[in-house]
């Protein structure tokens, strides 16, 4: 029982103002006790406006640093997303990553499938999933797609939540050893002082039309196709090698074993991909963010070409397709001669184009660095089936090379680039390589590829922009990317788009470039 003549007199201890304020609280509490009604006084104090209410935790607070501030909601817009958490640790011999991933699956159905992409050709790993539970609960694992995959069979979920949580432990060893020069096209391992780390994890699989995707990609095409998701990552590696990865680095520790551990975070990212070496690098903002050039020591000259390329590029297509999501571009010197990777947040641009300053080199830099920022929309934002339909990604990205050549370099380069890299080649093939664009990366050869998925599709690109006219052909893309950002896309969305905001029957167009 209370003594009210115990609180009255600490009250009038109080200052006149705050002893009113609470004395009428007290009566209001008083009053409504004997009415038999429930009194709350921190609801009546922030709906009298006297406190602010305590915010409610955002669960996604740390994701949104990888975001600018007009995209943070976009995670709520694409969701509900797969989360990962993914712990990584390099072993001594520096030839295995040893690891756990905890992903968060929302809807997840009978079954789950993980794809294990160091297992594919083109990567030349291994990597095994060792134990899985799923909801804490044991699970049976079974490898499929000649063991580039598993399958969890899941057990009854007893949860309103709509989601499950899978752990995975995993072993994933590299195809090469720190320090050994491959001197070739290496996405994934060591090569000479960097590594590379392309879905060193295991991936869920894409489900389309209720079947997995599991394609083995041709050495000549891409890798990876994955829907987007939220990431965590804290990975441990040899404190000399610096970190570059898809999305923010929130906080580096160093350890007592002369590790260091990074801690990176970021969505909706298309993929969590990380390059590390002794690298060096320059800076600049651009479009929103912070473009980062990496590179080898030595080559501090090119790095900032290509920083200017990245940087221009980046405004660029901001300012004709849509804005730059992300708060950073990170443009890496990698192992892949002179050829270039796209990833999300990420561009990595083949080492030999560093290595001398002959017109020839600066030129196939130039297109390479802005061929790869497309793909920042035209991949990590729109995804697509790089199995099935190559061209939809690469020709666009080869098309907005030259769309950045027509508006920072002048129409003469621009002519210069589509008749050297694209009418000649095309031209001089005809007959002998010429055929459909849109059929499967496995239906080429690497040369039919190069000529078709990226070429002759940029030309029926050209075709469509002198059909539809500059500012419809861009009203096109701008709505193309706006309604289909974080989405996986298809030809039929391209083309229904393009057909719906021109008014334009193209049918005719799409039979002479791409059937």
């Amino acid at each position: 029982m209370c003594n009210r003549l115990t609180h009255s007199s600490a009250l009038r201890r109080l200052p006149t103002s705050i002893f009113y304020l609470l004395s009428s609280i007290l009566y209001l509490q008083s009053s409504i006790l004997l009415t038999g009604c429930a009194f709350d006084p921190e609801t009546f104090l922030v709906e009298t406006g006297l406190i602010t209410p305590t915010p409610t935790p955002d669960p996604f607070f740390h994701y949104r640093a990888a975001l600018q501030p007009w995209a943070q909601r976009d995670i709520e817009a694409a969701g509900p997303l797969p989360s990962y958490h993914i712990t990584a640790r390099l072993d001594q011999a520096n030839q295995a990553l040893q690891g756990v991933a905890q992903v968060i699956v929302p809807a997840p159905g009978s079954e789950l499938v993980f794809r294990l992409y160091p297992n594919l050709q083109n990567y030349d790993g291994i990597s095994r999933v060792t134990t899985a539970l799923v909801n804490s609960t044991p699970v049976n694992i079974t490898s499929i797609a000649d063991e580039a995959a598993i399958r969890l069979a899941l057990p009854v979920v007893n949860s309103s939540s709509g989601f499950v949580t899978v752990d995975l432990a995993f072993v994933t060893e590299l195809s090469s050893q720190p320090g050994l020069d491959a001197g070739n096209y290496t996405l994934f391992g060591w090569d000479g002082p960097i590594l590379s780390l392309s879905g060193f994890y295991p991936t869920l699989a894409v489900r389309q039309d209720g079947e997995w995707i599991l394609d083995n990609p041709p050495s000549h095409g891409d890798v990876l196709y994955n829907e987007v998701a939220l990431y965590q990552l804290d990975l441990t590696l040899p404190r000399d090698l610096v970190v570059v990865a898809s999305s923010v680095t929130l906080n580096v520790i160093d350890n007592p074993d002369s590790s260091r551990t990074w801690q990176i975070v970021g969505g909706p990212l298309r993929d969590m991909t990380v390059i590390a070496g002794p690298f060096q690098a320059v800076s600049e903002s651009a479009a929103g963010a912070t473009v980062t050039s990496y590179y080898l020591p030595g080559h501090e000259a090119a790095a900032k070409t290509v920083l200017a390329h990245a940087t221009a590029s980046l405004r660029f297509y901001s300012d004709i397709y849509g804005l730059y999501p992300y708060t950073e571009l990170d443009v890496v010197e990698a192992p892949l001669n002179f050829r270039g990777m796209e990833y999300t947040g990420l561009v990595l641009i083949g080492e030999d184009l560093y290595q001398n300053s002959d017109p020839a080199t600066r030129s196939q830099q130039a297109f390479l660095v802005a061929h790869e920022v497309a793909h920042q929309w035209w991949y990590a934002a729109l995804g697509n089936n790089p199995y099935q339909h190559p061209w939809l990604d690469e020709g666009l990205a080869e098309y907005s090379a030259f769309e950045y050549y027509r508006g920072i370099l002048g129409e003469g380069e621009a002519e210069r680039l589509m008749t050297g890299r694209w009418l000649i080649p095309f031209d001089s093939a005809a007959g002998s390589l010429d055929g459909s664009v849109d059929r499967p990366a496995a239906a080429f050869d690497p040369a039919s590829y190069e000529l078709l998925v990226y070429a002759k599709a940029a030309l029926f690109f050209n075709a469509l922009r002198e059909q539809l006219g500059e500012v419809m052909y861009r009203q096109v893309l701008q709505t193309y990317y706006l309604e289909n950002r974080y989405k996986i896309v298809t030809p039929q969305t391209f083309l229904v788009t393009a057909q719906r905001v021109s008014g334009q029957n193209l049918n005719p167009l799409v039979e002479e470039w791409l059937r």
